[in-house]
């Protein structure tokens, strides 16, 4: 995967180190408590009714019917399958999605030779493998073979009955004329070596060519179904089992595809050249509707579409385990659109394709997954790389709803390119693994080069490097409503990073009801040279953790560059080194503010007890700061940090209103010449802290960097 980032500046000229002691003071309090010590209520907290149950009401459940209602991380959830999964079934069944086990595909093999019922209206023409030659297709003497069925004569509404049997050749059904096996375990047509692009095609009629009751069988040397001359054509209760090419083709606006209790499984890649092998390919305008759907073991691509006008609506379906390409191991893909097609899918499942669950790319490409779940996508198999659960980019567009996306790699959800926009709503992202190849990345969320998020009821957890992240080339946007970004977890390869977001390059985002808790090196980024605003309302930053790789950092939120920063009722808490870091031209304006319980992180270096390993609420350093409505405090070292990185062309600027600095071994550390000190005093309380003001040259906390896209 390539991803796009611009060049970072580094912040230089740190001030030298200078120890002051190692002691910690005592902690207390809550989320975003405002209790001064003195009984003064100094800061709103942040408004978040979930708190306490640690994530928003995601409406996952009731479940659809057959679903089954399971609890994973206090989140009551909806699984498919019953508890053991789904079921290995016997030739002929398969395991429907929500369904308690296997089951017949179509009806149940009769005791005759014939399906149990057959339609009373209109003529019905027999056809028997093996029968004695010369029959006139009436029950008494059925036709022996396909192909003695006079095809383009039959009138619509006639009915052909393939007894059970093997039926090598074709059926070239006329539009409204329906043909039913007698069960897809003992009735199978296998094809030929003539000129007709599948084993099943479509004569010009009125209504639609039904074919029910069989399977298209293993030895078929072509596709499946070829629909390329705008018919319409109905599949109810069919396998296709080891075709080539592709199981399904449809071409051409007036190309309609029906599907019920449908399998199709194995398809093989084109014998010439060991490329496709596809389950589903539609273009030029075709169409898809299916109810209770599954593609399995295919090859290259489960279900590809292309190009506007191509609609596909999927209820109930499953795409699985789709393999590489033969010819280089490449793809595997769930489900694959392009150039304009729409996906309208509810309860579906994508499940433990390679490279990519479910692309969908350019201008017109829409997706809209309601009921979903895309898991254990693996990489791809002939370099590891890749793995991701949903991609969209180049404009295309996702809208999904009770969405689950979980055990993928490299990026669980990736959105990049201007014009893309990704829509959430009640959505859970989850445990996202690192590339295989390298064992780097691994993230939740990925928003780049311009894409735009839009998010509601959202949980990131268990992601690697980084939960959420924002950047790239152009101005993406992310907009949280009620999420939580949780338990991020260190970059596999060396320890690095375990972000719970990080926003640079342009991005810009806005959260309300924010929950990030239990990152590693820092909860919150926020880096540009473009000057984007982030605005966090009622957001609560808390227990983030040193680095993995040298245990250092572990700061709530990062703010640099030319970033600007509102927020209101916005609380930090349990972090290590600082609180809040504001460097290098980034504006902030903060009202309702609470940073408490900032320690310092372990020593590192032979020299100990000279070395402070920080420990500050909030530091500016070249930024300016606002503090409105605020509470600082048992931050171990300074409650507040003020310095400046010399020749730096934006001077410090903090000023503090309204608020209270407790519990600090000294309340405000100034390293910043001929400050005017009013700026920190105005109606602000020092309360309990070792020493209120010193001007003793600490060092200046290290920023944090931006990161590769």
């Amino acid at each position: 995967m390539v991803f796009h980032y611009a060049p970072w500046a580094v912040v230089a000229g740190l001030a030298a180190l200078l120890g002051c002691g190692d002691d910690t003071l005592a902690t207390d309090g809550g989320a975003g408590a405002t209790d001064s010590g003195g009984g003064a209520v100094v800061a709103t907290p942040p408004d978040i009714p979930w708190l306490d149950e640690g994530v928003p009401p995601l409406m996952l459940a009731p479940c659809p019917e057959g679903w089954r209602e399971v609890t994973e991380n206090g989140i009551s959830e909806c699984d498919p399958y019953p508890v053991t999964g789904p079921a290995t079934c016997e030739t002929g069944e398969a395991h429907f999605l929500g369904e308690p086990g296997c089951r017949p595909i179509g009806t149940p093999c009769p005791a005759g030779d014939y399906a149990a019922a057959l339609p009373t209206a209109g003529t019905v023409v027999y056809v028997k493998a093996g029968a004695a030659a010369g029959g006139d297709g009436s029950l008494e003497a059925p036709y022996a073979a396909l192909s003695v069925v006079p095809w383009a004569g039959l009138s619509p509404g006639t009915t052909v009955a393939l007894a059970k049997g093997t039926y090598p050749g074709t059926l070239q059904v006329k539009e409204g004329v329906r043909v039913i096996g007698a069960c897809v375990r003992e009735t199978r047509v296998t094809g030929n070596a003539g000129l007709a692009l599948g084993v099943i095609t479509a004569l010009d009629g009125v209504g639609e060519a039904t074919i029910q009751n069989l399977t298209i069988g293993e030895t078929a040397q072509r596709a499946g179904v070829a629909n390329f001359e705008e018919h319409s054509i109905t599949l109810e209760g069919v396998l296709i089992d080891g075709v080539h090419t592709v199981g399904i083709a449809a071409d051409g606006p007036g190309s309609m595809m029906t599907l019920s209790d449908t399998v199709i499984r194995g398809t093989r890649p084109r014998a010439s050249d060991g490329t496709l092998g596809r389950g589903i390919n539609l273009q030029a305008g075709a169409g898809l509707t299916a109810t209770r759907l599954l593609v399995e073991g295919c090859h290259d691509v489960g279900l590809f579409a292309q190009d506007t006008g191509t609609a596909i609506s999927l209820v109930d379906t499953v795409v699985r385990d789709t393999q590489p390409q033969e010819s280089d191991g490449t793809f595997g893909r769930g489900i694959n659109l392009k150039w304009g097609p729409t996906l309208t899918a509810t309860r579906l499942l994508v499940e433990g394709n390679h490279e990519i669950g479910v692309y969908g790319a350019d201008d017109g490409t829409a997706l809209s997954l309601t009921d979903a779940r895309v898991r254990d996508t693996l990489p791809q198999m002939s370099d590891d790389t890749g793995g991701l659960g949903i991609f969209v980019e180049l404009g295309a567009g996702l809208t999904g709803s009770r969405l689950v996306v979980e055990g993928s790699h490299e990026v669980g959800v990736f959105a990049l390119n201007a014009g893309t926009t990704v829509s959430l709503l009640d959505t859970i992202i989850r445990d996202t693994q690192p590339q295989a190849s390298d064992n780097a990345s691994g993230r939740g969320l990925s928003v780049q080069d311009g894409a735009a998020l839009t998010a509601t009821g959202f949980l990131v957890e268990g992601s690697h490097e980084l939960g959420v992240y924002g950047g790239g080339i152009g101005r993406s946007t992310l907009s949280l409503t009620d999420a939580v970004i949780r338990d991020t977890l260190p970059q596999a390869s060396d320890g690095a990073f375990g972000r719970g977001i990080n926003v640079q390059e342009g991005a810009a985002l806005t959260a309300t009801r924010l929950l990030v808790e239990r990152s590693h090196e820092l909860g919150v980024f926020l880096a540009s040279e473009d000057g984007p605003t982030v605005s966090l309302t009622d957001a609560l930053i808390r227990d983030t953790l040193p680095l993995a790789s040298d245990g250092t950092s572990g700061a709530g939120i990062v703010v640099r560059s030319r970033t600007q920063l509102s927020a209101e009722r916005l609380a930090i808490e349990d972090s290590f080194e600082f609180g809040l870091l504001a460097v290098g031209e980034a504006v902030l304006d903060l009202r309702d503010v609470s940073v408490a319980r900032v320690a310092r992180t372990a020593c590192a270096s032979t020299d100990c007890p000279e070395v402070r390993h920080h420990g500050h609420g909030v530091a500016a350093v070249n930024a300016e700061v606002r503090l409105t409505s605020f509470q600082i405090r048992d931050a171990t070292t300074c409650g507040v940090l003020l310095d400046a990185i010399e020749g730096a062309p934006t001077p410090t600027a903090l000023d503090l209103k309204s608020g209270v600095v407790s519990g600090s071994e000294i309340g405000v550390c100034l390293q910043v010449d001929s400050y005017d000190v009013s700026r920190l005093t105005d109606d602000v309380q020092y309360i309990d802290n070792g020493t209120s003001l010193d001007s003793t040259t600490l060092t200046v906390p290290e920023p944090g960097s931006p990161i590769s896209p």
